[in-house]
């Protein structure tokens, strides 16, 4: 690789990273995704543990404590250069998150595909938001893609550039893989299920050149759990497995708060038959069709074709095997719904087989030899006008993995703008007119933004399946009788047995004192 080449990658990746870094130096909290808003609140406890004393799953640290210990404690490092500005925090981090992306991305593909301007295209792409099933996403754009997950799939190509046949960098590269788990250990085991099956497969199909024993294979699993410990350690300290509950009731309200897909394998699987998930299943077909008769291409879209497998097939053998622990030592492991959700790194092999795919086509069209800085060009600049709406028929481009990878101040014709909205004035109002021992019933959003305890949302109670499943039950209950209430005056002396200050909602028929009002939200005293 040529100088000029490795300035170009440097001078992309840091126009970028730079670019959505003063795009959000005025970001509301509101821009923040939902997964980071239950997180901040938690960072915010470690850094004042009198905080949210009667919230719905902050009462007590003890709560939280399992919950990705490496993301929440970066996150509070870098606060401390923030003024523990969170939302500023969270934009460093994205900073730090773009440079690294795009930059360890280009080179494990180039180690692999050994084609700079492939590489180079690719490692944009894979920059792109995809939707995947479970709720899940890749890709990294701005502040509300900036979650534990993306910041581990930074770092994922790092132990794969390092890995090779020397002894040291075996242990290295699987020291690595197990440490970078820790910032998000879903996604981690799939990067760990990959790597492991890598270093069987590369050698069984590729044994003439590569070969690894069972002690070099062995050591590798130690190192890999060595990594992974300050999680390990962390997560089953920090739950338990015991039954001090009924079961059969934990698992009704499990059912209304996760979707039932969760738990059906055949069901989870049917979510993968979609355009976009397609787009990268479909490559590994190609490139074993186009390969078959080149050795190599061959070898290699084999295996790609058997980790896109292995990662999503094996992930749905953890509901059954659940299951049957549970049922024969009579606890309650609750970890199967999490698991499952490894197979969005069945879209890693896709990439490559795609990063493939064009290496191939790309040599056979001998007219385009010299033009590959052009073509290249001409993609980024279809990227700057990727959320106008003169492209937005063209499939590829229009869709949000060509969409989000830019951010607003580098796209054109775009017509997006950031605006503060109603929830984020409401939050200030809450932040300079009542106490910090205040509770509040409203959005969860309210919890991080207003460091307020809030009780009764919805979307944080997921945090007690693992952390507290007898908090959640409890929960559970409460949301169910709030909601079989017949009049908002019974929903009023409700909230007052649990100690609740102010009502945030939308309801003009509450029988309270009005205490202010931001665009359709009402703020009451109760």
């Amino acid at each position: 690789m040529r100088k000029k080449q490795l300035i170009l990658i440097f001078l992309i990746n840091s126009i970028i990273a730079f670019a959505y870094y003063f795009d959000n130096k005025d970001a509301h909290y509101s821009e923040l995704s939902s997964d980071i808003q239950n997180i901040i609140p938690v960072a915010q406890k470690f850094d004042n543990p009198q905080l949210f004393q009667k919230d719905l799953y902050l009462n007590s640290l003890e709560n939280v404590k399992y919950y990705t210990p490496f993301y929440i404690q970066t996150l509070r490092f870098i606060a401390k250069f923030t003024e523990y500005n969170y939302v500023q925090a969270i934009n460093v981090l994205g900073f730090l998150c773009h440079l690294l992306f795009g930059i360890l991305w280009f080179f494990v593909l180039f180690r692999f595909v050994s084609s700079f301007w492939v590489s180079l295209f690719i490692s944009i792409v894979v920059r792109g938001v995809v939707w995947l099933p479970g709720l899940e996403m890749w890709g990294i754009s701005d502040l509300w893609t900036i979650m534990p997950r993306t910041v581990y799939i930074s770092l994922l190509p790092l132990p794969f550039i390092i890995l090779s046949q020397n002894f040291k960098n075996i242990v290295l590269s699987s020291f690595l893989i197990g440490l970078i788990f820790n910032f998000h250990p879903i996604t981690g085991l799939g990067g760990i299920l990959l790597f492991l099956s890598l270093l069987l497969l590369y050698s069984r199909f590729f044994k003439e050149k590569y070969s690894f024993s069972i002690t070099t294979f062995i050591m590798a699993l130690c190192c890999v759990f060595i990594g992974m410990l300050p999680f390990i350690l962390t997560y089953f300290g920090r739950t338990t497995s015991t039954l001090t509950y009924d079961p059969s009731v934990f698992d009704e309200f499990f059912r209304l708060r996760i979707p039932s897909y969760f738990n059906n394998p055949l069901q989870f699987l049917e979510k993968w038959i979609a355009p976009r998930t397609l787009l990268f299943l479909v490559p590994l077909i190609g490139y074993l069709y186009l390969g078959r008769k080149n050795q190599i291409h061959s070898k290699i879209s084999k295996l790609l074709l058997v980790l896109a497998s292995i990662a999503i097939v094996l992930p749905l053998l953890s509901i059954p095997i659940e299951r049957f622990i549970n049922n024969l030592f009579n606890v309650n492991f609750r970890m199967s719904f999490q698991l499952i959700r490894i197979q969005k790194v069945a879209i890693i092999p896709g990439f490559f087989a795609l990063a493939y795919l064009l290496k191939i086509g790309l040599s056979k069209l001998s007219f385009l030899k010299n033009r590959y800085s052009l073509i290249f060009s001409m993609y980024v600049v279809l990227l700057v006008f990727s959320n106008s709406q003169i492209l937005s028929f063209i499939p590829f481009i229009s869709d949000d993995i060509s969409k989000s990878i830019l951010p607003q101040n580098l796209s054109l014709l775009s017509g997006k703008t950031d605006n503060e909205l109603d929830i984020d004035r409401m939050s200030q109002f809450i932040i300079e007119n009542t106490k910090e021992t205040d509770v509040l019933c409203g959005s969860h959003i309210y919890r991080g933004a207003t460091r307020r305890s809030v009780v009764f949302d919805g979307k944080s109670s997921s945090m007690l399946i693992e952390g507290n499943p007898k908090q959640f039950i409890e929960w559970q209950q409460r949301q169910q009788t709030i909601s079989n209430l017949n009049s908002i005056d019974e929903v009023v002396s409700y909230l007052k047995r649990f100690d609740v200050d102010y009502y945030i909602t939308r309801n003009v028929n509450v029988p309270a004192n009005l205490v202010h009002k931001e665009g359709s939200i009402f703020l009451y005293k109760l």
